[in-house]
């Protein structure tokens, strides 16, 4: 069992600080803790593995807020006109996010970053050894773990990576219920206003900025499929994106996804059940597939929608297409670096093995439960 007051006092007793700054994260803190200790029926290893990663959310948050309060210079960082790439895994949108990533132009949130944001004491602005090795051994283990995860995704501590990591400090994040089973903290965060998740967000990229001085003036290029249900909040916080939507058919995607959920669930927890975890996030994939649907419908000036089969065949060539959309000359330079990062990740992943079936679905289901969707983006 997990205790909100100990992961709280060993956050601070860590850290030696006791602002949190905004209190709105504690319901979302003690939702999440009561979730887990009546329902993601956690092993002992899984228990262990979430105390210490809340501890160490909570202790990053701390940290956080005395730097705003130590150098409140951090809150002028500009963050102008983001470039933001959304779909569901598997569509193309982490090759995507890395492609615009690798312009020198441009900048990204690294995996490391994600998990450990806040600088460390005595930690000198713009070399963060000690955080890039504490995310390095993180994603170790996870390989070790679950030695299959890098079938589904390309995990690289060093990476560009989903800001979700940086969202899961606000607790208005679905990151926990991809490795464990929390439908009473799945419904809380449904039925949130995610306007302050994303004002954390702005905030959390402003620190980043301005930890690492070699970001002034670069553009930033965000991606999660989680802001496909929270694109109108997102869009608030930042009227000026650029939001680049990826497409694939979801009897593809929504399988795939769920087996990667599968593979964190494992090591975690006692059981669960693939029927429900199919059932759950093919429900939640349609639902956020569709409120991105509105939005993107009633602001086509800010979306641009690019198909998986195009980026595989030539993704330089829809590059070209990108570089329009976002008002920037696609420069030799930003070509070079694309055709370089190509190179570089070549190396074959080896199969992803899943079905529908196995997750209790059937292509007649899926084909009605996105039905709108399909009509709209798959051709």
């Amino acid at each position: 069992m997990l205790d909100t007051k100990q992961i709280i006092e060993a956050a601070k007793n860590q850290t030696n600080l006791d602002y949190f700054g905004n209190p709105l994260f504690l319901e979302g803190f003690e939702c999440l803790i009561q979730s887990i200790n009546l329902e993601a029926d956690l092993n002992d290893i899984g228990i262990e593995a979430q105390k210490g990663r809340l501890i160490g959310i909570l202790a990053n948050l701390l940290r956080i807020e005395d730097a705003f309060i130590q150098k409140p210079e951090i809150l002028f960082e500009e963050i102008n006109s983001p470039v933001v790439i959304v779909g569901l895994p598997r569509t193309g949108s982490t090759m995507t996010h890395r492609l615009l990533a690798s312009d020198p132009r441009h900048t990204a949130m690294l995996w490391w970053e994600g998990r450990y944001p806040a600088m460390l004491p005595d930690e000198v602005r713009g070399h963060p050894k000690t955080r890039m090795e504490m995310g390095k051994a993180e994603v170790e283990a996870v390989m070790q773990a679950s030695p299959d995860a890098l079938t589904i995704h390309p995990w690289d501590f060093n990476g560009a990576d989903e800001e979700i990591l940086l969202l899961e400090h606000t607790f208005f994040s679905t990151v926990p219920e991809s490795f464990m089973r929390l439908p009473t903290y799945s419904k809380w965060v449904e039925s949130q206003d995610h306007i302050h998740a994303y004002s954390q967000l702005k905030k959390m990229l402003q620190y980043l900025q301005w930890q690492n001085p070699g970001r002034e003036k670069k553009r930033w290029v965000l991606k999660s499929p989680h802001h496909l249900g929270y694109i109108d909040k997102l869009l608030e916080v930042f009227p000026d994106s650029k939001v680049i939507q990826t497409h694939r058919d979801p009897i593809k995607t929504v399988p795939s996804f769920c087996s990667m959920c599968a593979n964190l669930f494992e090591p975690l927890t006692n059981s669960y059940d693939k029927n429900e975890i199919g059932h759950h996030w093919a429900h939640k994939l349609a639902k956020v597939l569709n409120h991105c649907m509105e939005v993107s419908n009633a602001n086509k000036g800010n979306f641009l929608d690019l198909e998986f089969k195009k980026m595989i065949v030539d993704p330089i060539l829809e590059m070209n297409e990108v570089y329009k959309f976002i008002g920037e000359d696609f420069t030799n330079q930003a070509e070079n670096a694309m055709l370089a990062w190509k190179e570089e990740n070549q190396h074959e992943m080896g199969a992803h093995q899943y079905s529908l079936e196995e997750f209790g679905l059937e292509s007649t289901f899926i084909d009605n439960y996105f039905s709108e969707y399909i009509h709209q983006y798959i051709k």
